[in-house]
């Protein structure tokens, strides 16, 4: 089965960003980018999809939870040829 990032299930958020999952045990981090506001997901762990309010509210000098996550992976995207989740890039976290 395909997985594709319409199949992206919101369940908290926060500004231009959400946390939420991919079926029943892929949780993930997603961020509007460029001009179009473009979806991109990148995976989490349970303890940090339960910790996003305080991880989210990170002053912008001290990202380091943040900054970590979006240096992940891009698991799947809003862009042309990304569209679909792809599982070589998921991690055991």
């Amino acid at each position: 089965m395909t997985v594709k990032y319409t199949d992206y299930i919101c369940l908290k958020t926060g500004r231009y960003q959400s946390v939420g999952k991919f079926g029943d045990n892929i949780y993930a981090y997603e961020v509007l980018t460029g001009v179009t506001d473009s979806p991109e997901y990148h995976q989490i762990s349970k303890a940090e999809f339960d910790s996003f309010e305080t991880w989210s509210q990170e002053y912008i000098s001290d990202l380091k939870k943040m900054y970590e996550i979006i240096n992940r992976p891009v698991i799947c995207s809003g862009y042309l040829g990304r569209e679909e989740l792809d599982p070589s890039l998921l991690r055991n976290i």
